[in-house]
């Protein structure tokens, strides 16, 4: 074939107004992918080119995809090329399809939230949230309604008994408050787990069920009257619907977890099972002659949130719903939005839709501003907390197309609607970013270290606990830093588990968890492990807390910090990102706890570790001969911890955990100083101070050894490191993150993990094994 003759077939295939009518009727799946594939380019070209990088979500790419590709896009002009493409992609003869298919995107997108959701969080709401979630809705909903009623008193609808009833559904709908958009927004910023996105989120739900409530009232009051059986069936309906989810699947889906091991996933089969339960209930809500999604939100409130089943379920269709039909839905209904009908519509409907948009919007944001200084709260964050309750997402867009489909508003309402939740859904999160600022607390106006801890106090940790075997690791750590009575230790222990198939994060102190629960399985075994560890210390010298996060690991920084913060401990111990065997190779690696790590290093409120564990002896994974229980062989044994030290905050902060260490009979510190020849003076004043009492106390202290070792570059360092490697069970040294010294000269090239430093990483390195942990220390961070 020519390059003529394919020019000429290609450029007939772009005569779409003939095109699309000869092969719609025998092609419509190929139209509906080519559909899905559009918007998806569109989206995520959108996203990344433009939104992405001025931080906004990719909501914002789907609504303003829903612009450029609708029929009355400013783009469509007519005639136009552009007009001929989107009139071929999306014909009107094909509407029918798409609209099908996003309407399923709509209904499975409300099962997935519905699933995500724990409902039983609003039982353990506080008086915050239950006050700031009533009043977010029912004041701005009662305002609208009065502007409502002062435009009918005032003649302003001039008896059109249309747009009266057509204001008035918009002036309750607007002012909604939607969990799944607040919970989708906050995610998106990576506030979910910040205290302020915890009030956000309570609130939002607190709201969504009195919305929930007083929807099931309405339909009841407006079907008690009538008599006919589809009346009957509309009231009894959702009951019948409701009862048997809770009193009927609620108990099987419970059976199912009950069968299903620890720690091993549900059977395809009960996934299967539940799934077959959705159907089976949007039918019959169907039948009942209520919407499908009533049925599909009753299943999915009704299965178990989180591991096993609730999370296994929402692995098998999270992907599909929340990155194909989800964002084809949002983008869909914004096509649905006739913007030119703005300017051509009549002036007092859009004026008047315009008013109560914004006035719901500026009164929600004065009542949360109003509520928080009379709480106290920042004016920042009480103005942030209520533009993130202002919020507009899926399932608004959700809500104005269906008040358009049952012809209960016009077609300029709807585009006036479509643009202000696009405007809102740019506003909200730039405002939020730059109103709120959660690592305000986090900053050093206090000195929170080791170094300046009053001798002989009680020294706070936070041990954070990333996998099962991280537990044998702390507790060596703690077993080398010797808790006596006059040396007293509080150590808090942070258990982190990843979110998975819910939306609310949970937080859960083991101290104050009176009774066994579904949470607490989470964390049992750890709990379990380090209450014997600690039996083996009296009350005086050691203290053990434990606590379990469950939350997205972008934001587990977060409850990290803030615990920190809160017990006023001074170091903060985190594992190392790698699973490492007994020769040293690299087992596993989970770049997500890599992420985490280095979020840490940058907002920790004090002191932070990395602990690199490779501490085995016999055959155990552990400095102690087994896991979880202290011997008196144990309490007999010896451990020797060395201390490199070049200079700089980071190696004195690694110097005086050294110190606490020493005060133990059981352990042995050296402290190496590596010096370069004709440089042995070049130290900060703070250096030479604490290298003279380190001096002066190896001259009465058995348990100090100090020398010198004089080096070149960064290559006889490394090289001495390595021949000493296996003599200590413990080496100590300061992070000294992108600060460059002769010591180190020539090895910052070769480093892989350059947030442990120079040396961390190299003593890190699988090369660097035989059998020697390693604790990379950072001095706590003075900013503002």
């Amino acid at each position: 074939m020519s390059d003529s003759q394919e020019t000429h077939i290609l450029w007939d295939c772009f005569h779409w107004h003939e095109f699309k009518y000869r092969h719609l009727d025998g092609l419509p799946l190929t139209f509906l992918q080519l559909q899905f594939v559009v918007i998806f380019c569109v989206t995520q070209a959108l996203h990344l080119c433009i939104f992405k990088p001025l931080g906004l979500p990719p909501l914002v790419s789907q609504l303003i995809a829903g612009l450029f590709l609708g029929p009355n896009s400013f783009l469509n002009k007519k005639g136009g090329i552009y007009a001929k493409m989107n009139d071929a992609l999306f014909p009107q003869r094909s509407a029918y399809i798409w609209e099908a298919v996003s309407a399923m995107g709509y209904a499975l997108s409300l099962y997935i939230i519905a699933l995500k959701m724990d409902f039983g969080n609003l039982l353990r709401s506080g008086r915050k949230a239950y006050t700031i979630g009533l009043l977010s809705l029912v004041i701005p909903f009662l305002f609208c309604l009065g502007v409502h009623y002062m435009l009918k008193t005032t003649g302003f609808f001039h008896n059109n008994q249309t747009e009266e009833k057509e204001i008035f559904i918009i002036a309750t709908n607007i002012p909604l408050t939607h969990f799944a958009v607040i919970a989708c927004l906050l995610n998106d910023l990576g506030l979910l787990t910040s205290e302020l996105g915890r009030l956000a989120l309570s609130s939002s739900l607190v709201a969504n069920i009195l919305v929930i409530v007083l929807g099931v009232a309405q339909k009841m009051q407006l079907t008690q009257t009538e008599l006919s059986r589809d009346a009957f069936l509309q009231t009894l309906g959702p009951i019948g619907l409701i009862l048997g989810g809770v009193f009927i699947l609620r108990p099987l889906m419970c059976w199912m977890i009950k069968q299903t091991p620890k720690d091993r996933p549900v059977k395809d089969s009960y996934v299967l099972l539940v799934f077959l339960f959705t159907l089976l209930w949007a039918v019959a809500s169907d039948q009942c002659h209520e919407f499908v999604l009533m049925g599909l939100f009753i299943i999915g409130a009704v299965v178990p949130d989180g591991p096993p089943l609730g999370s296994a379920v929402v692995d098998k269709f999270d992907t599909f719903i929340s990155g194909m039909l989800q964002p084809f839905f949002i983008t869909t209904g914004v096509m649905r939005a006739n913007i030119s009908a703005i300017f051509h519509g009549k002036i007092e409907l859009i004026i008047t839709d315009i008013l109560v948009a914004v006035l719901s919007f500026i009164c929600k944001i004065i009542v949360c501003l109003l509520w928080g200084l009379s709480s106290k709260m920042a004016t920042s964050d009480a103005t942030a907390l209520g533009l993130i309750l202002s919020a507009k997402g899926i399932l608004d867009v959700g809500g104005f197309t269906m008040l358009k489909a049952a012809d209960l508003i016009t077609e300029e309402s709807l585009s006036v609607l479509m643009l202000w939740t696009i405007i809102v859904s740019v506003i909200v999160p730039v405002t939020v970013k730059q109103l709120y600022h959660p690592l305000r607390k986090y900053a050093g106006y206090r000195r929170r270290d080791i170094m300046h801890c009053k001798p002989y106090s009680e020294l706070r940790i936070l041990t954070c606990i990333y996998r099962p075997d991280n537990v044998a690791a702390i507790t060596n750590f703690l077993e080398i830093c010797g808790s006596t009575k006059g040396n007293p230790m509080a150590t808090y222990a942070l258990h982190l588990l990843k979110l998975v198939g819910r939306t609310q994060p949970v937080f859960i102190s083991h101290d104050l968890q009176k009774k066994k629960s579904s949470n607490y399985s989470y964390s049992e075994e750890v709990v379990w492990a380090l209450d014997r560890f600690k039996r083996s210390y009296t009350k005086d010298a050691l203290s053990v807390h434990v606590f379990t996060s469950v939350c997205p690991t972008k934001s587990m920084h977060e409850d990290i910090c803030t615990l920190a913060l809160d017990k006023l401990t001074s170091l903060i111990i985190l594992p190392f990102h790698r699973k490492l065997g007994i020769d040293g190779s690299i087992e596993s690696e989970d770049h997500d706890w890599r992420a985490l790590n280095i979020s840490v290093f940058e907002r920790s409120p004090c002191s932070v570790a990395i602990l690199i564990d490779r501490g085995r002896r016999d055959g155990y994974p552990t400095i102690m001969p087994t896991l979880t229980s202290i011997s008196v062989e144990a309490s007999k044994t010896k451990f020797s911890v060395s201390v490199i030290f070049i200079g700089g905050k980071d190696d004195q902060e690694a110097l005086a955990l050294a110190k606490r260490m020493a005060r133990g009979s059981r352990v042995k510190v050296h402290v190496v100083r590596l010096c370069v020849a004709g440089e042995e003076n070049h130290l900060d004043p703070i250096d030479l101070f604490l290298l003279r009492e380190l001096k002066h106390c190896t001259v009465f202290n058995q348990q100090f050894t100090y020398v010198e070792k004089t080096v070149k570059e960064g290559a006889d360092s490394a090289n001495w490191l390595k021949s000493v490697m296996g003599e200590y069970d413990l080496i100590i040294v300061g992070r000294r993150y992108n600060m460059d010294c002769t010591q180190t000269l020539g090895l910052k090239e070769w480093s892989e993990v350059e947030e442990l430093g120079v040396l961390g990483d190299l003593l890190a390195s699988p090369e660097y094994c035989a059998g020697t942990s390693v604790l990379v220390v950072q001095h706590q961070r003075q900013w503002m």
